[in-house]
């Protein structure tokens, strides 16, 4: 595989983050697809290392919801993997495209791809409406990156390169069949092996590792024929009249599948046994037979046996019959063709371990921001991902995020090979609900419960001022804050509120004096008061100080009705120069 300078890598990445790269022109419209969409969405597979190109068309929708579609654009593609690039049909153009004038583009995906895996890769288009205007939407494809293989004329392997260790399988491609093939492999990992497909081999170091193949194409030949023994059947013959005055003169002849004579011997002359030495008798077309002979002048030769024999490797091959003759045979092998192939495996280094962490706190409440940063990057080209989602154009060593998420960084080399750092979880604590308040002459009363409170008056916290009430001692504008556990606050609206002086003792005795009842009720509310109170006034509001019943006190028994209101906490406020609110529940 090509290594690629870290510049490079940096000025290829940078590229491919622009709206189109000018390496991947010429792309096709499939002008036979009419549905909206884009075709196809899952890409055909690549492989690392070797070019990739694929045509990709995209058919436009003429209006949505009822609003015509002034223009298309993509603004950028993002998650490919590492190698390769894109451009559009219309980069002249920006890449925006007028659905009034063809409904069809098409964009071309190329280049080398260096790593593999499956892969989402994010189209950021843009659409403007008429009326509406814009608004930007995601369209997704996929791409599976498969491992590189190698190879040449010799033999093949997979992968051919990987990162930080590779399990590579081999095959030889040379068989000399049907002759006989020896394979001698070096794997430049100390191992070596003798057979066509050999074990997997285990390369756990980055390197440059070179394998070696020898292929031998063999043959075999016949070296030399021993005759021990001879049938008697050759005597008779008219110049052969007696085994005992005379011997034969024996021969052999080799044949083959194919009916061709590969040799014919010298005879040897008046002898029971015979040596044949320094033959160079090539065997082709297996099997074979050995036909054994005694030479006559005058009659016929005599067979002295037939014996089929077939070569599986260098030896001797011995032959005998029933009726005497037997016999051995000398084979030895030889290259009849020599190849030697090399290659090499390429095993990279992973990028060193990467860290995530924030710069200051990792939680921080809604409308504040955290900064991530990642640390070991180095010249590495940098993605950050939130779960699994990729972070368009997050490609630098530092992220500001003011989303809750699990974030991290994958690294990837000059060689493709990446890491991925470990996870940075950041908080967005959201605040509590905006509280409210009602003002009952000089007393206030927070509406929101369940979280600590804090008056303030012109905005300066009131020291002390914590409760669920507050009793004002100056005009001014009051409000209150909330807080949840983190501390995140917020604040009601300011009121300027005049400040009354309180009612005298016997007032606030009287008022304290009020019985209500039943509380909670279902439907009536009775309270009953001292004479006194006569010519008071009563005010009964909701949780948010809407008026729902009021008039004057004209006997010490009151009675109100609350069967048409919802369930809920309501007030009652009884008074004269200063009031008294009492809480009602209804139920």
């Amino acid at each position: 595989m090509k290594k690629f300078t870290v510049l490079f890598m940096l000025l290829f990445f940078l590229y491919s983050a622009e709206k189109s790269i000018a390496q991947c022109p010429g792309c096709l419209i499939d002008n036979t697809i009419t549905t909206p969409g884009i075709y196809p969405n899952t890409l055909p597979n690549g492989t690392q290392g070797q070019p990739y190109s694929s045509d990709v068309t995209f058919v436009m929708f003429l209006d949505t919801s009822g609003y015509t579609v002034n223009y298309f654009k993509i603004l950028s593609v993002s998650g490919m993997p590492f190698g390769l690039s894109w451009q559009c049909n219309n980069s002249s153009s920006n890449c925006q495209y007028d659905p009034a004038v063809n409904i069809r583009g098409c964009v071309k995906i190329c280049g080398t791809p260096m790593q593999t895996g499956t892969f989402t890769m994010n189209v950021y288009v843009l659409t403007n409406l008429q009326t509406v205007g814009n608004f930007n939407s995601i369209q997704q494809m996929t791409i599976t990156i498969v491992p590189g293989a190698g190879g040449n004329s010799g033999f093949s392997f997979s992968p051919a390169q990987s990162c930080d260790s590779a399990a590579v399988h081999f095959n030889a491609l040379i068989d000399g069949t049907p002759n006989p093939t020896s394979y001698s492999w070096h794997f430049g990992n100390g191992d070596s092996s003798h057979v066509k497909v050999p074990p997997v081999q285990n390369y756990t170091t980055p390197g440059d590792y070179v394998v070696s193949l020898e292929t031998n194409i063999l043959g075999y030949k016949i070296t030399g024929v021993h005759i021990a023994s001879l049938q008697p059947g050759w005597s008779g013959d008219v110049e052969e009249p007696s085994s005992y005055l005379f011997n034969p003169d024996p021969f052999f002849e080799i044949i083959n599948s194919a009916s061709t004579n590969l040799f014919t011997s010298p005879f040897v002359q008046d002898s029971l046994s015979a040596n044949w030495y320094n033959l160079d008798i090539n065997l082709t077309a297996p099997p074979y037979i050995i036909n054994v002979w005694d030479l006559d002048n005058v009659s016929a030769n005599d067979n002295l046996g037939t014996f089929s024999f077939n070569v599986t490797g260098p030896g001797t091959i011995p032959f005998s019959g029933s009726a005497g003759t037997s016999g051995t045979i000398d084979i030895i092998s030889y290259s009849i063709q020599s190849f030697t192939h090399y290659d090499t495996v390429h095993i990279y280094e992973s990028p060193a371990a990467v860290t995530v962490s924030t710069i200051g706190q990792d939680s921080v409440c809604l409308g504040d921001t955290v900064q991530l940063v990642s640390n070991g990057a180095g010249a590495n080209i940098i993605q950050w991902y939130n779960d699994t989602t990729l972070i368009p154009n997050a490609n630098y060593p530092n992220y500001t995020t003011n989303q809750t998420g699990s974030y991290w960084v994958r690294v990837t080399n000059q060689a493709g090979c990446t890491y991925e750092s470990s996870h940075q979880n950041v908080f967005i604590v959201t605040p509590p609900p905006t509280p409210s308040f009602l003002a009952n002459v000089n007393m206030l009363t927070c509406l929101l419960t369940g979280y600590p409170l804090q008056w303030m008056l012109n905005g300066v916290p009131i020291p002390g001022a914590v409760g669920q009430t507050y009793s004002i001692t100056e005009t001014g504008a009051y409000s209150v804050a909330a807080k949840n556990y983190f501390g995140c606050k917020k604040s009601s609206s300011s009121n300027y509120l005049p400040y009354t002086s309180p009612a005298g003792i016997g007032e606030i005795e009287l008022l304290n004096a009020v019985n209500i009842y039943p509380n909670p009720t279902n439907d009536e509310l009775n309270f009953s008061v001292n004479d006194r109170v006569i010519g008071f006034h009563y005010i009964l509001t909701d949780c948010i100080g809407r008026t729902l019943q009021q008039g004057v006190i004209n006997e010490t028994q009151i009675k109100l009705t609350l069967g048409a209101y919802e369930k809920g906490m309501y007030f009652l406020s009884i008074g004269d120069k200063t009031n008294k609110t009492f809480k009602v529940l209804k139920n």
